[in-house]
C-alpha cells in the first residue's frame, strides 16, 4: 500500500505520519508539504479555495512527479488541494481523505469520474463548533462583547432595548447535519422549540433531536434565533439575502459559524445598521482576515469571532483519528458514512473492485 500524505502549516509530517503509520501498519508513505507558511497567507488560501475550488489554490511542489514516479492507492490531505489534474494522473489512486470536514479543496467530480472514494472527517468539529454556537447566541442576545468593547472604550454603555433570553424560545436551524444535531441536545436545558430547514434530513432524525421540519419561509417568519449550519453549495450560495432577511423577525438573531457565503453580505450589513432584525452573530467572513475598515466593526449590535469555532484541543484530537477509523470501517466492511461522492450502495458495489479492500481481507 501507497500513500502520499499532504501536509502544511496546521497538521506536518510527524503528526500525521505517526497516525499513518500506526493505522496502516507495513505501508510506504510519502510527504509534500502545501507551501503556506504565513497564517495570513494560509488565510487567504484556504478562504479563496472554499470560494472557488481547489483548482486556484497554490500548487504543491513536485506533486506530479511524485505522483508519476510513486504512484499512491491513497492521498490524505487537510488543507492542501488535490485538484483534477493530480487525479487524473494517480492511476492506482483509490481513496482521497479529508482531514477536514468540508472537501472543498478536492476535485470531487474528478474522483467520482473514476470511482475514486472521497472521505470527509465528519463530525470532526462538531462538538466544538455546536457549543461555539450556542456561547455565540448567548453573547449576542445579552450583549457581552459589545458590553466589554463599550468597557475598553471608556464607555458605560446601556442598550437601547433590553436583550432577550434563550429561555423558552424558538430557534431555527438551517442544515441539521451534525453540528446542529449536537446543538439541539445542547439547547434542551432550555426549553425551546426547534425549527429545521433540511431537505436532505430524514424525518426520523428530525425526531430523534425534538426538532420540527419547516420550510425556509416559515423558518425565518418564526424563529428567535436562526442559525446556520448548510454546507456551502450553488443552491445555499446566498440563501439568506435582502428578501429573507425581511421575513425574519425585527427581535431576531442571525448566527453563522458555517460559510460566509450563506449570506448575502451586503443585505445583512444593511438590515443590521437599520436595525431591520435586532442582531448577528458571525465566526466567518466574506474577506478573511478581516479588513479593519470592515462596516460590521462600525455596528454595536453585532459579536464577531476571527473564525474560532471549530478550534479545541479535542478537535485536534479527533482531526487525527476519526478520517481513519472511517477508512478502516470501509476497507473490512465496504461502507460508511463518511464517504462524500456515493451512496451506500454505490460504495458496495466500488468495494468489489478495489484493490485496497482485497488486500484488507
Amino acid at each position: 500500500m501507497r500513500i502520499l500524505g499532504l501536509t502544511d502549516m496546521v497538521i506536518g509530517e510527524q503528526q500525521l505520519g505517526k497516525v499513518l503509520k500506526n493505522t496502516f501498519p507495513g505501508a510506504e508513505i510519502r510527504y509534500l508539504k502545501w507551501p503556506p507558511t504565513a497564517r495570513d497567507v494560509f488565510s487567504k488560501e484556504n478562504l479563496n479555495i472554499e470560494k472557488n475550488g481547489p483548482e486556484v489554490g497554490i500548487p504543491i511542489p513536485g506533486i506530479l512527479e511524485t505522483i508519476k514516479e510513486f504512484d499512491p492507492e491513497i492521498i490524505i490531505t487537510h488543507f492542501a488541494p488535490v485538484t483534477r489534474e493530480v487525479i487524473e494522473k494517480a492511476k492506482n489512486l483509490e481513496i482521497i481523505g479529508c482531514l477536514r470536514g468540508g472537501v472543498e479543496n478536492i476535485n470531487v467530480e474528478a474522483a467520482s469520474h473514476r470511482n475514486i472514494i472521497v472521505f470527509n472527517n465528519s463530525g470532526r468539529t462538531a462538538n466544538a463548533v455546536a457549543e461555539f454556537t450556542l456561547a455565540h447566541m448567548l453573547v449576542v442576545s445579552r450583549n457581552t462583547s459589545i458590553g466589554y468593547n463599550a468597557l475598553q472604550n471608556g464607555q458605560w454603555w446601556k442598550p437601547e432595548t433590553h436583550p432577550s433570553e434563550i429561555y423558552g424560545s424558538t430557534i431555527g436551524l438551517i442544515g441539521f447535519g451534525a453540528v446542529s444535531q449536537k446543538l439541539s441536545e445542547r439547547l434542551k436545558g432550555f426549553d425551546v422549540k426547534i425549527l429545521a430547514y433540511d431537505p436532505y434530513i430524514p424525518d426520523e432524525v428530525l425526531e430523534e433531536y425534538g426538532a420540527k421540519r419547516v420550510e425556509l419561509k416559515e423558518l425565518l417568519s418564526q424563529s428567535d434565533f436562526v442559525s446556520l449550519h448548510s454546507r456551502l453549495t450553488p443552491e445555499t450560495q446566498n440563501i439568506i439575502g435582502e428578501a429573507e432577511l425581511k421575513m425574519m423577525k425585527p427581535t431576531a438573531y442571525l448566527i453563522n459559524t458555517a460559510r460566509a457565503d450563506l449570506i448575502e453580505r451586503e443585505a445583512l450589513i444593511k438590515a443590521l445598521q437599520t436595525k431591520q432584525i435586532k442582531g448577528a452573530a458571525l465566526d466567518v467572513f466574506w474577506q478573511e482576515p478581516l479588513s479593519k475598515d470592515d462596516p460590521l466593526l462600525k455596528l454595536n449590535n453585532v459579536s464577531l469571532t476571527p473564525h474560532l469555532a471549530g478550534a479545541t484541543i479535542q478537535t485536534g484530537q479527533r482531526t487525527l483519528t476519526l478520517l481513519f477509523e472511517s477508512m478502516q470501517e470501509f476497507l473490512k466492511n465496504h461502507k460508511s458514512r463518511s464517504i462524500v461522492n456515493f451512496k451506500t450502495s454505490e460504495q458496495k458495489k466500488i468495494a468489489a473492485t478495489m484493490k485496497l479492500v482485497r488486500e484488507a481481507k
